[in-house]
């Protein structure tokens, strides 16, 4: 079983140490051979938890070892200092103190702190102390800069409604994490999981004592809740999500082993599983992107526990139609205050529709810092509603956000590096792993007009449009220098990179190539005003769809469109807000799309862009998502090239590791053969990659991974920011 030190030894961190510190000195001095005090030396696989067992009686008293060693490297430089508990090296120097030294120490040890409004709480009655609050094995978070002080409100924009998902990355409430660098699957509210030799059983082990937001148990029953009353409720959930899916077609087995292990049963291999475990967050607000639930709160609304009369009322009160509308709205936090949360802090009487959403700490949150304070440092995270990204950016540029990466015009750095010092803020970058950070998505099922469709699905015409492109003219102008031309693909230092000759392909900037291709396909004929023509004499327009969110995309969008008109292509930018954007792309109205290729990294798990059969995702070809989702009955059934990714992406759910390396360069591949998506510039951090940060907040790391399947900034651990005083 995998746990790593966090989860297993520092998660075991302090969470039974005040029941050590109440037990008598006999059960600690137990069997003790160094129990005089001696030095001792680290071997492989060492623990402390597991050195204190063995030499003190007991593994909670391992914080006597870490005391006793600390002191006398102070004294004596051959000893190691211990910094956090959870990292030791064989061959270090240790002092095992004697057993009655270890007794009196733990005798005074107190095991957790707590954040003061939640002490004062605890003083009145009003809340259980903490350590009947948390876990008996506390996930435990490193900092990265210091331990950190409690208090403070961190304030950040956000859109409105639709910008639910700023929420979501803020607090990356998920069974399990990607690490801070995005480099592998982490604990988070599961402490751990094991497979079987061929990744077909998957066992996931969660944290007894755990509680929800409101109190009550966190157990495998909510996990099995989502199972039996979610995703098998064919109104909740019509069509099996793709990770959930078996071979053929039918649904994974997930079971109870017991209150704290839950078992996933699939009829192949499925390697890609922590993978997806890790973005089942609830984002987008999806409760397709959901794996638990707190079932003691949600039961109230599935008819399956619920009166029909009862909940035809509840259904009308709250302004539905059906019951399936309420429960969807009812399961996501950040749409529904009173929904209990795992998260570090849940929503205070507000969600994403009120002009403030603000979200205060969780007094049963499951983690600690190396120090055993409990998280968040951080009271309350308040999101305030701006009308547009302009004004966002001007209130960050006058230093009224205290962490804000989303929604930050790159175009705007140099204001932003310029005020820093006025404003009380720093700016730190986090470039993006590679795609590319403006990529133009061609719709492969376009109906509206036949003839436009058929020019879409045309490989001839996208590859002239890309030749058309002066990507060092946007560059320059849209990315103020910085980044390359690429297609979307991974960065050069990524396993998935499939080599230069792809990463640049068709990136040239080559009229005389673009309008040798666009005359080969017939586009012979202009207009007056020498744009031109379809083939059976009617105008050609392409229209651009662009949501002005979180980059300058529209004026990456009105150079495209300077540059196809160069070529004699005319086409337009039309702006939408983000919601009905997303609409319209469901409803297979958009024929193409600006938005950026951030799933490079991540192509057999969550939502890849690559995926026809990913939602939500771009519009690549909404009718073959359907045709997929309706095995068939629906839809457009896609082409050989389009299934062909289909297939890679579904052996490398099953395939070991460096298979997958090897069918991920395949995939990019076809990927940018295709040009289904032509890229512009990518590997800058103009996609929530120019971060202002309040100069007074902390552990924010100067370098992180940055990725939607990260949810960064929710990979760097919000959680252990504070503000230093």
């Amino acid at each position: 079983m995998f746990r790593s030190r966090k989860s297993s030894l520092l998660s075991l961190l302090l969470a039974v140490i005040l029941l050590v510190s109440l037990l008598p000195m006999a059960s600690v001095a137990g069997a003790a051979p160094l129990a005089q005090g001696e030095s001792y030396t680290v071997q492989k696989d060492d623990s402390l938890w597991n050195i204190a067992e063995k030499y003190l009686g007991n593994g909670a008293a391992y914080p006597a070892i870490v005391d006793a060693t600390n002191k006398k490297a102070a004294e004596d430089a051959t000893f190691a200092t211990i910094v956090n508990a959870s990292i030791i090296q064989p061959g270090w120097k240790l002092w095992i103190p004697s057993a009655e030294e270890a007794a009196a120490f733990m005798g005074t040890y107190k095991a957790y702190n707590e954040a003061p409004m939640l002490a004062e709480l605890v003083a009145k009655g009003e809340l259980p102390p903490v350590e009947e609050r948390l876990p008996d094995e506390p996930l435990v978070i490193d900092v990265v800069e210091e331990i950190g002080q409690y208090g403070g409100t961190l304030r950040r924009g956000f859109l409105g409604p639709s910008d639910h998902n700023n929420y979501t990355r803020v607090v990356y409430d998920a069974l399990v994490r990607f690490s801070p660098d995005g480099s592998e699957v982490i604990p988070h509210i599961a402490k751990g999981w094991e497979s079987n030799d061929d990744f077909t059983v998957w066992k996931v082990f969660l944290r007894p004592g755990m509680k929800w937001s409101d109190g009550e148990p966190f157990t495998a029953d909510d996990i099995m809740f989502w199972y039996n009353d979610i995703l098998l409720n064919e109104d909740l959930t019509p069509s099996t999500p793709v990770w959930m899916q078996n071979e053929d077609g039918s649904v994974a087995k997930v079971e109870k082993l017991d209150d704290y292990t839950v078992q996933w049963t699939f009829g192949q291999p499925n390697t890609a599983f922590l993978l997806e475990l890790a973005n089942k967050d609830g984002a987008d607000k999806s409760i397709n992107n959901l794996a638990f639930v707190p079932a003691h709160y949600m039961k109230q609304f599935h008819p399956s526990y619920v009166d029909a009369a009862e909940l035809d009322a509840r259904v009308k009160e709250a302004g539905f139609d059906t019951w399936v509308e309420l429960f969807a709205v009812k399961a996501m936090p950040h749409l529904n205050a009173d929904r209990p949360s795992t998260a570090a802090w849940v929503p205070d009487n507000s969600t994403v529709s009120d002009p403030v959403f603000t979200i205060k700490r969780n007094p049963y949150y499951f983690a600690v810092d190396p120090a055993g304070n409990q998280l968040p440092y951080i009271d309350e995270v308040r999101f305030t509603f701006f009308a547009d990204k302009e004004a966002l950016n001007l209130a960050a540029v006058a230093g009224e956000l205290d962490l804000q990466a989303r929604h930050i015009n790159m175009i705007n750095y140099p204001v932003l590096v310029e005020n820093q010092d006025k404003g009380g803020y720093r700016v730190i970058t986090w470039p993006t792993f590679g795609g590319s950070d403006a990529v133009l998505m061609f719709n492969q099922t376009y109906q509206n007009n036949p003839a436009i469709g058929e020019l879409l699905r045309n490989r001839d015409f996208r590859i002239a449009l890309s030749y058309a492109i002066d990507r060092e003219a946007i560059k320059e102008l849209a990315f103020l220098g910085l980044g390359e031309a690429r297609q979307g693909v991974p960065a050069p230092n990524h396993p998935y990179y499939p080599g230069d000759e792809w990463a640049y392909k068709y990136t040239e900037h080559d009229p005389d190539k673009a309008n040798e291709l666009l005359d080969s396909i017939g586009l012979t004929q202009k207009d007056a005003d020498g744009f031109r023509t379809l083939p059976n004499g009617e105008p050609l327009d392409i229209e651009i769809n662009v949501v002005p969110a979180f980059a300058n995309w529209l004026d990456v969008g009105q150079l495209v469109v300077e540059h196809w008109a160069d070529v004699g292509i005319k086409a337009h930018v039309e702006v939408r807000e983000r919601a009905l954007a997303f609409q319209m792309r469901d409803t297979n109205d958009l024929m193409v799309e600006i938005w950026n290729e951030d799933t490079t990294g991540f192509p057999f798990s969550g939502q890849p862009k690559m995926d026809p059969r990913s939602d939500p995702a771009l519009t690549f070809g909404p009718l073959y998502r359907q045709w997929y989702r309706t095995n068939g009955a629906e839809g457009i059934e896609p082409p050989p090239e389009v299934k062909k990714l289909v297939e890679i992406i579904d052996e490398a759910k099953v395939s070991g590791r460096e298979r997958q390396i090897e069918l991920a360069q395949e995939l990019f591949k076809v990927w940018v053969d295709n040009l289904w998506e032509i890229g512009t510039v990518g590997l800058t951090p103009m996609i929530q990659g120019v971060v202002v940060a309040n100069k007074n907040l902390r552990n924010v790391p100067e370098t992180a991974g940055n990725d939607w399947p990260l949810r960064t900034p929710g990979d760097t651990r919000p959680e252990q920011y504070f503000f230093k005083q």
